[in-house]
């Protein structure tokens, strides 16, 4: 990536962080015991978890295919497949950021290491970005699950939360 490219790709990336922690700054009416049962029942309902968290990704209920997914992935930690929706269905969204983060925050965390792979190196780290942003900014994940940051950054490829859980961006080849 060029300079002017990266001065502008970070230009983005800190009007997006601003973004996501405004649109999760708002403060959620509910007592401690209604706030431990809305994160457990995030833990087992993917699609109420993505209404949670991600309010400015879910401008509607998630699909029963993009629900299935997530179950699938969550059920088989050993898998490796490939998933075909049609272009604007959200796959992105879903697989590098929702995902990983319902995955992350179980009661038994299921990921420790997650690798995006773009179709090159500048298109997995801006697939990065977007992850680190949610993590790091994202002010409901913040309030029920504690500070996520820890050190790295998606434009040298990588970062890692406090809990070790490492994040990498790799191109093709």
């Amino acid at each position: 990536m060029k300079a002017q490219e990266l001065s502008e790709a970070r230009k983005r990336w800190a009007e997006h962080c601003k973004h996501v922690t405004n649109i999760t700054s708002g403060i959620k009416k509910e007592t401690f015991t209604e706030q431990m049962n809305n994160v457990l029942r995030a833990q087992n309902d993917y699609s109420y978890f993505c209404q949670r968290y991600f309010p400015h990704y879910c401008k509607c209920y998630n699909g029963k295919f993009q629900n299935d997914a997530a179950a699938y992935v969550k059920n088989h930690p050993n898998m490796k497949g490939a998933f075909i929706w049609p272009r604007g269905h959200a796959k992105s969204t879903h697989f590098d950021i929702m995902i990983p983060c319902w995955l992350k925050f179980q009661p038994t965390p299921m990921i420790h290491v997650m690798v995006i792979v773009g179709k090159s190196e500048d298109s997995a780290n801006t697939l990065l970005s977007d992850l680190q942003a949610e993590l790091q900014f994202n002010q409901y994940l913040i309030r029920d699950f504690g500070e996520q940051y820890n050190q790295g950054s998606w434009e040298e490829g990588e970062f890692v939360t406090k809990d070790g859980t490492a994040f990498f961006a790799r191109g093709r080849g």
